[in-house]
């Protein structure tokens, strides 16, 4: 099954953000990013350039240019850490969303950081029943077990849980503009609601289920890590060694942490050609109902 941001990207053109937008969507985003890493530095908190921000410091020296989100990971157990610097430093600036900090705030299985006064509502995030702002992505490196067919079977799980509390969420907070962008798109958001009345009564235990699995090898030196689930449970496990060596990268004129061996994380993400661009029908982006720059 496709995801919904494929979906999208092909039959809600008409939300995508002009250049205008973009270019200020970008201007805050990293306005987040930089104050997260400075009270993270501050206190000895390592943060990661991940995923397509990673990518773009690699290929762009910055944003991708059709890209509108940033992504940043972090220790499972900095987190806790990570949100308490934010607050102390910026006690009037961000707020949080996400299982990492309330899992009833949406069903991302990590950590988003929103500038208050800011809003972004995406298509599929229409009726959320809580304000959600402009915001950065940070994702959990955890320790998966040094079983590879462990890692796997964890994997599995843990992808289940994750799609099962996605479909919950969308059901019980039903988007309607989806519906109408097209034939395909109401076919498809159609089953996700067929689907999402099943997992609706399990949105709760979706949640325990994750941090399950975030905790389950916490207090072992397994010599690995996951870098979200998607590196170091699906597939090519992270050692430890690896995710813990960092290099500085540039990123719109200024510099961040991320893996020293970024090669073999970006090619574990994104394939080998991962220095070649996609074709246009192929680039993703998030479909914005509505964004308040809170200017």
């Amino acid at each position: 099954m496709e995801s919904s941001k494929t979906i999208l990207t092909r039959t809600a053109k008409g939300y995508c953000l002009d250049d205008e937008q973009l270019a200020k969507l970008k201007k805050v985003e990293l306005e987040i990013l930089c104050d997260v890493f400075s009270s993270c530095q501050k206190r000895g908190i390592t943060l990661w350039l991940a995923y397509g921000t990673l990518l773009g410091a690699v290929r762009h020296k910055g944003f991708i240019p059709w890209d509108d989100d940033i992504d940043v990971a972090a220790k499972y157990e900095d987190i806790a850490k990570l949100i308490d610097a934010v607050k102390e430093d910026y006690p009037e600036k961000y707020d949080f969303a996400g299982l990492l900090y309330d899992y009833r705030t949406n069903p991302f299985y990590g950590l988003e950081i929103m500038k208050r006064g800011t809003k972004a509502i995406e298509l599929t995030a229409e009726n959320n029943p809580l304000p959600l702002g402009i915001y950065i992505d940070i994702f959990p490196i955890f320790n998966p077990s040094s079983d590879s067919r462990k890692r796997s079977k964890d994997f599995s799980k843990f992808d289940f849980w994750v799609h099962v509390g996605s479909l919950a969420f969308e059901y019980r907070h039903k988007p309607t503009q989806v519906f109408k962008l097209s034939k395909g798109s109401k076919r498809y958001f159609t089953i996700r609601r067929f689907l999402g009345f099943f997992c609706a009564p399990f949105y709760s235990l979706s949640r325990k289920k994750l941090l399950k699995y975030y905790e389950k090898y916490q207090q072992e030196n397994t010599g690995y890590c996951a870098v979200d689930y998607l590196v170091g449970l699906k597939e090519n496990p992270v050692k430890t060694s690896e995710a813990n060596s960092l290099d500085e990268y540039e990123f719109e004129g200024l510099r961040f942490t991320s893996f020293k061996d970024f090669d073999s994380m970006l090619k574990r993400l994104y394939g080998p050609t991962y220095m070649e661009l996609p074709p246009v029908e192929e680039r993703e982006r998030h479909m914005m109902l509505e964004l308040d720059f809170g200017d």
